[in-house]
C-alpha cells in the first residue's frame, strides 16, 4: 500500500493528513522501546520510552552501533545475527527461543523481547526494533512455576476440570503418583474415567450445588481406580474458585487424598477399642467371680462342712466331704480363669512393640503393627531370629527408604509364621549393588528352614516377605 492508510469510515486516505508532529509523538508515545538502524547496525533514532529504559540519553546512542545496548558477552555474536538478518530481512521476533538480554548504561542487565521490522529506503535497508522489558513477566512466570512446583511436590493429587466438559486441564504429579497414568494420559481424560461409582448424572448432581454457588466446596469419600486396575479410598474436596484475572476459564479444583492408611489405621484403632473393651469386660467378669462366685462357694463350702460334722450316716458324710473337695476344686479353677483374664500381654508381644517403638525415633511415623495369631505359640529360637530380623529390615526403611507410612504385620499359622514390612518409600535401585541387610534376612530364614524376598516398585515402595516354621526342625537353629 502507498501512502495511505483506513480512515475511521473504512475508506482510504492519504497519510499526509496526519503532521509529522503527530507520527513522531505516536512512534515517542510508545510504551515499548523503538529503535531505528541502518542495515550496518548505526542507531539512527530512538524514542523516549529507550532513554527510559536504558538510562541513555538519545544524542549519546545516536551513531552508535546497536550493539551498545548489548553485555559485552554478546556483541561479537550478535553482529553475525545482524548480518544474517540483513540478507533475509523479514518481519519477525529476534532470536526466538533464546533469552535475550540488554545492558542499561550503569551496567545493568535485563531480559527483554525484540521483534524486527525491515524497511526498504532510498537511502538503504533501515530495521525498525521494538523492544519490551519482560522483567516483570518473567517474574511472574518463576512464581507461577514455583506454585506448580509446590503443588507437584504435594503427595495429595490436585485435578482441575472444566464444569461443563469436565476434562481435565491440569493434573499435578500427585495425581500420576496416585493413579499410575501419565499427565498426557489423564489430560484427554474427565474425573468419570476414575469414578467407578459415579455416572455423569449422579457427578453432575454432586456438582450443582457448587457451581449454583449454594456451597462453596464440597467433600466427600469415593474410589479412584487406577490404571491398573485397583481401586484407592479416597478423600476428596472440591472447591470452584473465580479466576485469578477476568477472562480467564473458571475451572473446578479437586484436591484428592488417598485415605487407604488412614482406614488402616481407623480399623486397627477400632481393633484395640473392641480389644479394650473386651479386656475390660474380663476385668469385670474376673472382680465379679472373685467377690462374688467364688465368696458364695466359699460360704457354701463351710456350711456344708459343718453339715457334715453333724451327720450320723456315714455315707452322707461321705457323700458331703466329696462335694466339699469339689467345691474347693471348683474355687481353684475358678482362681486360674481369673488370673488368666487378668494377665498382661505375653512376654513375645511386649518385645515386636518395643522394636516397633525404638524404630519409630528413625523412621520419623509410628509403624503400623498388626498380629495374627498366637504369638506365644512361635519358639523361641524362631521368636530370637524374628525380632532382629524385624529390626534389621525396619532399619532398612529407615536408612534408604525414604517413607512416610511402614505396615509391619506378623501372621502365625499351624506351620509357619509370616513377617510382612512394607513401606511407600522411593523402592530400590536395580542397578544399586546388593546390600548386607538382604543377605542377612535371608541367611536368619535359611537358619530355620525358611526363606526372605523383597518385591519392589519405584515411587511405589518396598514390600519384604519373611518366612519361618513356627517350630523349627530338630537340628535347625
Amino acid at each position: 500500500m502507498d501512502d495511505t492508510t483506513v480512515g475511521e469510515t473504512g475508506r482510504l486516505r492519504p497519510l499526509s493528513e496526519l503532521s509529522e508532529a503527530e507520527v513522531w509523538a505516536m512512534v515517542d508515545g510508545s510504551p515499548d522501546g523503538m529503535v531505528l538502524v541502518d542495515e550496518l547496525g548505526v542507531v539512527l533514532f530512538v524514542n523516549s520510552q529507550m532513554e527510559s529504559m536504558f538510562g541513555y540519553d538519545r544524542g549519546d546512542l545516536l551513531g552508535q552501533p546497536i550493539e551498545a545496548l548489548l553485555p559485552e558477552r554478546y556483541r561479537q555474536i550478535h553482529a553475525a545475527h545482524r548480518t544474517r538478518y540483513r540478507a533475509d530481512p523479514t518481519t519477525r521476533a529476534m532470536g526466538s527461543g533464546l533469552d535475550l538480554v540488554a545492558r542499561c548504561a550503569n551496567g545493568d542487565e535485563f531480559p527483554v523481547e525484540i521483534s524486527l521490522s525491515p524497511i526498504a529506503t532510498d537511502d538503504g535497508l533501515r530495521v525498525v526494533a521494538t523492544v519490551r522489558d519482560i522483567t516483570d513477566r518473567l517474574a511472574t512466570e518463576a512464581q507461577i512455576h514455583a506454585v506448580l512446583r509446590t503443588i507437584d511436590a504435594a503427595h495429595d493429587a490436585v485435578f482441575m476440570f472444566d464444569p461443563e466438559t469436565l476434562r481435565f486441564q491440569y493434573v499435578n504429579q500427585g495425581a500420576v503418583n496416585q493413579l499410575g497414568y501419565r499427565s498426557e494420559e489423564l489430560l484427554a481424560m474427565t474425573p468419570l474415567h476414575i469414578k467407578p461409582d459415579y455416572t455423569d448424572h449422579a457427578f453432575r448432581e454432586l456438582l450443582a450445588p457448587l457451581l449454583a454457588g449454594d456451597i462453596t466446596s464440597h467433600t466427600f469419600t469415593t474410589t479412584h481406580r487406577r490404571k491398573d486396575g485397583s481401586d484407592v479410598p479416597v478423600e476428596i474436596t472440591i472447591d470452584y474458585p473465580s479466576p485469578a484475572q477476568p477472562g480467564q476459564p473458571r475451572l473446578l479444583v479437586a484436591l484428592v487424598r488417598d485415605i487407604t492408611r488412614r482406614l488402616r489405621t481407623e480399623q486397627a484403632t477400632q481393633a484395640q477399642q473392641a480389644k479394650l473393651q473386651v479386656l475390660e469386660d474380663r476385668e469385670r467378669l474376673a472382680r465379679d467371680l472373685h467377690d462374688v462366685v467364688i465368696q458364695r462357694l466359699f460360704a457354701a463350702g463351710m456350711g456344708l462342712q459343718a453339715v457334715q460334722a453333724l451327720a450320723t450316716d456315714p455315707a452322707l458324710a461321705e457323700r458331703l466331704a466329696e462335694t466339699v473337695q469339689q467345691m474347693d476344686q471348683t474355687i481353684d479353677e475358678l482362681r486360674a480363669a481369673i488370673f488368666k483374664l487378668t494377665t498382661t500381654p505375653s512376654a513375645a508381644e511386649l518385645h515386636v512393640q518395643q522394636r516397633i517403638d525404638h524404630a519409630a525415633i528413625g523412621l520419623g511415623h509410628q509403624p503400623l503393627l498388626r498380629i495374627g495369631g498366637d504369638l506365644d505359640s512361635i519358639a523361641q529360637p524362631v521368636l530370637e531370629e524374628l525380632l532382629p530380623t524385624l529390626s534389621e529390615a525396619l532399619s532398612n526403611v529407615a536408612r534408604h527408604a525414604r517413607a512416610t507410612e511402614t505396615d509391619v504385620s506378623i501372621d502365625v499359622g499351624t506351620d509357619s509364621v509370616v513377617l510382612t514390612v512394607t513401606d511407600n518409600g522411593i523402592g530400590l535401585d536395580p542397578a544399586a549393588p546388593r546390600g548386607n541387610g538382604l543377605t542377612n534376612l535371608e541367611a536368619r530364614a535359611d537358619l530355620l528352614g525358611g526363606a526372605a524376598s523383597i518385591t519392589s516398585t519405584a515411587d511405589r515402595g518396598t514390600t519384604l516377605t519373611w518366612t519361618a516354621p513356627r517350630m523349627p526342625r530338630v537340628g535347625d537353629a
